[in-house]
């Protein structure tokens, strides 16, 4: 795993989090984290989180 450098990454990071999850609560826990990089991201680039997390699930 990569060394996270920013709050892009960290996003990106714990989306795949919350995608892979073992439990609910660990699910809750990586969304949680996800909603306060987001938050000092601008829309621009939480969007491209979205999709770049949306294009490794279907090149999978």
């Amino acid at each position: 795993m990569s060394k996270i450098e920013n709050n892009y990454q960290a996003l990106v990071g714990a989306l795949k989090l919350a995608i892979d999850a073992p439990s609910d609560e660990h699910q809750l826990r990586a969304v949680a984290l996800a909603e306060e990089f987001a938050a000092t991201l601008s829309e621009f680039e939480v969007e491209r989180a979205k999709r770049e997390i949306e294009k490794e699930i279907n090149d999978a």
